[in-house]
């Protein structure tokens, strides 16, 4: 009988001991996972747990507002594009051309079934009217194609002349 009660009463401590090793892993385990949330949200500082679940939820908010902004913009300048593209009159391509100071920044977007442009073309186009290309991108978004260049004048005191760009871009886009 005493052997029927040390295997009892060593189970239950058993029971006990590896109900407390399980919290005591759940407790690490949510100390690690705040430990990752505050790297995230307030990587300068240590915050207590209520504030820094405050501080996440306000940060999700934040990026979920950014997000839907970003949507926004972008169903814009493409929602426009299908409505006329539904009447079978596409605005496409679009160019559009802001300088500032010496900097001046390109867009152009282009349905894919229209006549291929070559990115160099149009950097070239730069090049020979005087600016240094910073930035050429080009992408391809559904059926679409997304140009940008940004380019700075050589010559500061000289500038670019934007209507010059211009009129050879839709040179070569037309």
């Amino acid at each position: 009988m005493e052997r029927a009660r040390e295997i009892g009463e060593g189970s239950a401590s058993s029971l006990r001991e590896q109900r407390n090793l399980r919290e005591k892993e759940r407790r690490m385990r949510m100390k690690h996972l705040f430990s990752i949330l505050s790297s995230h949200v307030s990587p300068t500082r240590r915050l207590p747990v209520p504030q820094l679940i405050d501080q996440a939820v306000s940060y999700m908010i934040q990026l979920k507002e950014k997000v839907n902004y970003l949507n926004e913009m972008k169903r814009r300048m493409l929602g426009g594009e299908v409505k006329n593209r539904s009447d079978g009159s596409s605005l496409l391509p679009k160019l559009s051309i802001r300088s500032l100071d010496s900097i001046i920044e390109m867009n152009l977007v282009m349905d894919l079934n229209m006549k291929g442009v070559m990115l160099h073309k149009l950097v070239s186009v730069f090049e020979e009217e005087g600016a240094q290309v910073m930035s050429a991108n080009l992408q391809n978004l559904n059926d679409r194609t997304f140009y940008t260049i940004i380019a700075q004048a050589i010559i500061c005191r000289i500038g670019i002349d934007p209507s010059r760009i211009e009129e050879r871009l839709r040179d070569i886009i037309s």
